[in-house]
């Protein structure tokens, strides 16, 4: 477990959307830059999701199916720099499941140890997962951010979905992990009505109560089961995207773990759900989505909840203010956003980024032993120092950092031959040829 603590500033634009690999991006992100991270990966349902025809995200699609072979950088990167714990917890879930489980937790592993570097010290992490592969992502951010930091696993409840089933209870929740960057992690307490049984008063000594249709209630603090339905077939929210989330979920919690102003990051955007709340509730955001899809249903999300905010408040000038969100005070309205497409990954500005050594050749040399001539790492065949290239060990094009600890030396014959595989999968081809 990687411990970043320092507080980074943002090495990207509030409103940026970036369409491409998530790993890729959050590379290049500033360690410690983001006070919010939600994320509603894949679950491993082993399923292809659609958006249906004549939906705002009609041709958006995944395939939620998972296999070794999909997941081969990662893998081998994990391999070579993976720390134990976060291995043999890989490993062991592919034995007590199956090959699927290891490739998904694979692809997942990479992506949450960058998740934790970019967080600030206050900043904390909402997962949204099912019983699918819960058991097995707690495991894996328990090695990365620590079993302390743990803080909460939220069930979320819902009335609709599938029909109920003959062979076992419905299935009506999702599961929210909550974990933390530290102890001194934002939390702004939720309140909400408990209700007394039927319609009297129960007078408890220093308890305020109230009243209204439903009965008697006093204010608690909020519990980890939510009641929350999802979007149904006619809600205005709707947008045809694959496994939608409401918005109401989100705005409990970014309201929960965030301030107006900070930064809110999704790295698995979707129909920008996250990108809509953090807006509307004055933060900054930023999402990411492989899917190009997702960028026209972000800006006609966000149009629709300004024309929506437009008819709610037409006739309040002045008052309402939402950062970010401009009121022209001469036609009363308000004017939706402009988000900022992006397909590069930042450039990393932050103490932490990483650097090449500028006698990096010469310390890989002095590490291959003694002597004129050293064994390369590819084919162990004895070179001189004029025969060796410096190579990246997890490729550039594969999201692999231009930096000492991603250098070595290969000679010339395989460093051609590598190309953009890994050294895993370099030395099985030299196996293989020999």
């Amino acid at each position: 477990m990687s411990d970043h603590t320092h507080t980074g500033s943002p090495n990207f634009l509030n409103r940026t959307l970036w369409i491409e690999d998530n790993l890729k991006i959050m590379r290049g992100m500033n360690s410690g830059c983001v006070d919010l991270i939600y994320l509603d990966p894949p679950f491993n349902s082993k399923r292809i999701y659609n958006a249906p025809l004549g939906s705002k995200a009609a041709g958006a699609k995944f395939d939620d199916t998972w296999s070794m072979d999909g997941v081969k950088s990662e893998w081998a990167e994990l391999q070579e720099h993976a720390d134990p714990a976060m291995y043999y917890t890989i490993v062991g879930a592919g034995l007590a499941a199956d090959e699927s489980m290891q490739a998904y937790l694979t692809f997942m592993a990479l992506r949450l140890q960058e998740m934790h570097r970019i967080l600030k010290p206050t900043g904390s992490l909402y997962l949204h997962c099912d019983s699918t592969a819960s058991h097995y992502l707690k495991q894996l951010l328990d090695c990365i951010f620590g079993r302390a930091r743990f803080l909460n696993e939220v069930v979320w409840c819902y009335k609709s979905g599938g029909a109920s089933p003959k062979r076992h209870f419905s299935r009506k929740h999702d599961i929210i992990f909550l974990y933390t960057k530290s102890y001194k992690h934002c939390f702004n307490p939720q309140i909400e009505k408990s209700y007394n049984r039927g319609m009297k008063q129960y007078r408890f000594a220093g308890v305020k109560e109230y009243k209204d249709d439903l009965g008697w209630y006093t204010l608690v603090g909020m519990k980890d089961y939510w009641n929350i339905d999802m979007v149904g077939r006619t809600s205005h929210e709707r947008t045809g995207w694959p496994t939608q989330k409401p918005l109401a979920l989100l705005n409990r919690i970014i309201e929960a773990s965030s301030n107006p102003g900070d930064m809110v990051l999704d790295p698995f955007a979707g129909c920008a759900t996250t990108c809509v709340a953090a807006e509307m509730l004055g933060r900054q955001w930023a999402g990411i989505d492989i899917d190009s899809k997702a960028l026209d249903v972000t800006i006609d999300r966000l149009k629709r909840q300004t024309d929506e905010r437009n008819r709610n408040i037409k006739d309040t000038v002045g008052t309402d203010q939402l950062p970010g969100l401009a009121r022209d005070e001469t036609s009363g309205t308000w004017t939706a956003p402009e988000i900022i497409a992006a397909d590069t990954p930042p450039k990393r500005t932050d103490p932490d980024a990483p650097k090449r050594s500028p006698r990096i050749r010469a310390i890989r040399w002095a590490e291959l032993g003694t002597g004129d001539r050293r064994p390369c790492p590819g084919c162990r065949r004895d070179k001189y120092l004029d025969d060796f290239d410096l190579d990246h060990i997890t490729p550039r094009s594969k999201g692999g950092l231009d930096a000492d600890d991603n250098l070595q030396l290969l000679c010339g014959s395989c460093n051609r031959l590598k190309g953009a595989r890994t050294m895993t999968e370099l030395h099985q081809l030299l196996g293989s040829i020999q």
